[in-house]
């Protein structure tokens, strides 16, 4: 968090705690933490459904903003309240035009990229044991996966990546992150690592034949790791240092 406040020099703090069911706990606890590193106020944007999104006060909020920031939870219940509202639309457009910066932790950094997994923990090599939907689409083309090794997520991230529906994923470990540059380059911040997936390359998949809760086989699917410090592009999908 130290982090990401001095990179962006942020002092209009919104904070949307809509993936977690305890809105007012995180509110209460991220208040805290920003109060701790001298952000005199952060606004908790409550919304538990599309309508509320769109509030006047809301959107008024997103214009004031200079940080967004999406709490842990279910990323499938942020996205979907949030997905296709004048409120998302107006931080999107702020967003691409380099006026807005975004942050997120949990299902709050999955929900940024497009497209979005999740379910399938501890069994992610089984065909049909995970869900994918449309994310933010901040980072487009691109899964995102947290927890990545505590939850034992490879398997999970591998398994979408060889279906067809993308080619490249991130996951993220435990108090590790990504800072995303407007070049479409990242640097890794944190404790831990990062790990980069391609399945570009992929071989002797047997996803379109293989029964539904059955295993999956495949090669050739391109994998790196990037400790904190790394820097690497999206564009080209390559380790720049």
């Amino acid at each position: 968090m130290k982090h990401i406040l001095y990179m962006t020099r942020a002092k209009h703090i919104v904070l949307i705690p809509t993936a977690s069911c305890y809105p007012r706990d995180v509110h209460r606890d991220y208040g805290d933490t920003f109060t701790v590193l001298n952000i005199p106020e952060t606004i908790c944007l409550d919304i538990r459904d599309a309508q509320d999104a769109d509030k006047e006060e809301y959107v008024a909020a997103i214009e004031q903003a200079d940080l967004i920031y999406f709490s842990g939870g279910d990323q499938v219940r942020l996205v979907s309240k949030l997905i296709h509202t004048q409120l998302f639309d107006r931080i999107r457009a702020r967003f691409e035009t380099g006026d807005l910066h975004i942050a997120g932790t949990s299902a709050g950094a999955s929900a940024v990229g497009n497209p979005m997994i999740y379910d399938g923990d501890y069994k992610g090599a089984l065909k049909g044991s995970i869900g994918s939907m449309e994310g933010f689409g901040l980072v487009d083309g691109v899964t995102i996966d947290t927890h990545f090794s505590a939850r034992q997520r490879f398997s999970r991230l591998s398994q979408f990546l060889i279906s067809g529906r993308c080619e490249k994923g991130i996951g993220l470990d435990e108090n590790t992150g990504i800072l995303v540059y407007p070049n479409n380059e990242f640097e890794v911040i944190g404790e831990d690592m990062v790990a980069v997936l391609n399945s570009a390359g992929v071989t002797d998949s047997n996803y379109s034949t293989v029964p539904e809760g059955q295993p999956l086989r495949f090669n050739n699917l391109s994998v790196g790791f990037l400790p904190p410090g790394s820097r690497f592009s999206l564009k080209t999908w390559s380790i720049l240092n």
